[in-house]
């Protein structure tokens, strides 16, 4: 069903800061499909709404990866 929002829930490890958190949300922001997210430092994670079609959790995890915070799919 294109179109659905779904869940996921990322871990983000290395992240030590508001600067860091900050860095992981843009990396966020800018994965086409994301329509909402929450970073959060004290858990290590980010909570992502996105819009099945047109991205993945993987993809998400990619761009956190991309600016050098290790990111995977829980």
């Amino acid at each position: 069903m294109f179109g659905r929002k779904l869940e996921a829930n990322i871990a983000v490890e290395g992240m030590h800061c508001n600067h860091c958190k900050a860095k992981v949300e843009k990396a966020i922001d800018s994965v086409k499909g994301v329509k909402k997210y929450e970073v959060r430092l004290e858990s290590a994670d980010a909570f992502v709404i996105y819009e099945e079609g047109k991205t993945t959790p993987e993809k998400i995890a990619e761009a956190i990866s991309a600016i050098g915070f290790e990111a995977r799919v829980k």
